[in-house]
This record gives C-alpha cells, structure tokens and sequence, in this order.
C-alpha cells in the first residue's frame, strides 16, 4: 500500500470529515447568534437576508482559490490533509510552500514525488499544522500588546503603518517570485537527482501579475466594483491554469 493509498484512506477522510463538520457547526451558530442580535438591535428581517445573502454570495467566489489549493496538494499529499489543513487556519500561501520545503529538506525534490514515505508524509503534516499556529497563539496572548505598540508607533505618523504592512505584503510576495526564479538554475537536490532549469514558474507568476493588473485597471478605471473581491481568486486561477498550458505546450 503506497503512501498515496494510506494519504486517501477512509480513516482520513473521516479525520477530514469530523473537522469540516466542526468547523460547519462553529460558523452555523455564529450565524444563528449574529442574526439574533441584529434583530434585538432593530434590524428587519428583509435587511438581515440582504445581509446574509450578500456575504455568502462574496465569500463563495474567493474561496475558490482555497479549493485551487487543496486540488493542487492532493496529487501529492492526498485529499484529506489538504482539506482539513484549509479548512481551519491553513493558509492557501502557507501550506504549498511549507510542504514543498519540507521535501526539499528531505531530499524528496518538489511535490508530488515518488520516493516520499510514511515518515516523509508525517514530516511534511507535522510541519503545516506547528508551522502555523503560532501565529493564533501569539494573537491570543500577545495581540493586545502588540497593536498597543503598533499603535503607538502609528500614531504621529498615519502613512507609517500603511508602510509597515505594505512591507510586510511585499516582501512575502518576493518570498514566492524569488523562488519562481530559483527554478531557473540547476540543482543537485540532497537525493542524488538533478533539476533542470525551468522557465515555467516565472511564466506562471508573470501571468498572474499581468491579469492581476489587468483587474486592477477594470476596477479603477472602468469602475467594475465587483472584480474587487473575486480579483485575486481569478488571478491565482489564471496563473495556475496558465502553468499546465505551458507545460503541455512546450511537450
């Protein structure tokens, strides 16, 4: 039984299932209590509907970058951990990178790869779940203190903090472009084989730049108000498609 069977086994899936339905429950009453209050504060029932229409609606499109994400870790990791992994606070960002340094580090090269084991698998788990939440655990601790600081640090300046976060945005965007361009050069991975230089990731990236400015132009300038929360997904969903066209093209 390969580690691809064990990773789709139906006690995975049933992990899987337990987590989806946990997080399904948490949302539903979160719903039922926020439509109570806004009842108790005055709001009609016509109003609330609007109210959660509209959300489902915006939230519906961009999500479909997460199931991007988890169709695109399945053929390495299985469906059930990708699933369970964005479905609670895995991040689409965070839970490709992470598991394709960890088979790196391992001397499995990229993802999918047909020399990952057990212990590789529950290496690279290991690593998207601790990996990751610390940073619930610091805003539970330490948020207070933190945006206390922030704050402070704001506060005879109000462009500092959009600085801040700008920089912060930008230099995680240079953490995937930079390594879209690692891919350029050969290498001699920790297992013996080598990689090829391959032109395709910064292809991918580029597309995605390209359409992501391209809506960022319909939303300004044509006034597409609506682009404004589906912008990313598409984007993400152009380069993503982009890279299996080039890649079958240049076969």
């Amino acid at each position: 039984m390969d580690i691809l069977a064990k990773a789709n086994s139906w006690p995975m899936y049933l992990a899987a299932i337990l987590v989806v339905v946990f997080v399904l429950t948490q949302a539903s009453i979160f719903l039922r209590r926020a439509y109570r209050e806004g009842r108790r504060m005055g709001m009609s029932g016509e109003l609330l509907k609007k109210v959660v229409v509209s959300s489902a609606t915006f939230s519906v499109v961009p999500s479909v970058a997460i199931l991007i994400g988890v169709l695109a870790l399945a053929p390495a990791l299985g469906l059930p951990l990708p699933w369970i992994r964005l479905s609670v606070v895995g991040a689409l960002h965070y839970e490709g990178s992470t598991a394709n340094n960890v088979a790196k580090g391992l001397g499995l090269g990229d993802l999918p790869s047909r020399l990952m084991t057990s212990a590789d698998y529950a290496s690279i788990a290991w690593a998207m779940t601790l990996g990751i939440i610390w940073g619930a655990l610091f805003i539970f601790f330490f948020f207070r203190m933190y945006q206390g600081r922030i704050q402070k640090a704001t506060g005879k300046s109000p462009k500092l903090s959009n600085l801040l976060f700008s920089a912060l945005f930008v230099g995680m965007v240079a953490v995937y472009v930079g390594d879209a361009f690692g891919n350029l050069r050969s290498m001699t991975l920790p297992s013996g084989a080598v990689r090829t230089p391959n032109i395709l990731p910064v292809l991918a990236v580029a597309g995605s730049v390209l359409s992501m400015a391209f809506f960022t132009w319909l939303i300004e300038k044509r006034k597409v108000l609506w682009l404004e929360n589906f912008s990313f997904s598409f984007a993400m969903l152009f380069g993503m498609l982009l890279f299996p066209t080039l890649s079958a093209f240049v076969e």
